[in-house]
């Protein structure tokens, strides 16, 4: 697979990556990414959107969530 080279592309396979994590439940991947989180300093995933960083952590804690490792 091409690794994303856009942040658009990081945004879309984010968005992928959550639904994913709940199974393909639009509802709760929308859920999950507007609800605070610890692991982010208890803000949104959402609003960590805008830098290619910052959705590169978020794919991270999806990968560390679908691995069993509490983040």
């Amino acid at each position: 697979m091409k690794k994303p080279s856009t942040i658009d592309e990081l945004r879309a396979e984010l968005l992928s990556a959550a639904n994913e994590l709940f199974e393909n439940d639009e509802k709760a991947a929308n859920a999950w990414l507007n609800r605070p989180l610890k692991a982010i300093g208890g803000e949104k995933p959402i609003d960590h959107m805008n830098s290619p960083e910052k959705i590169l952590m978020l794919l991270d804690i999806i990968g560390r969530l679908e691995h069993g490792v509490w983040t």
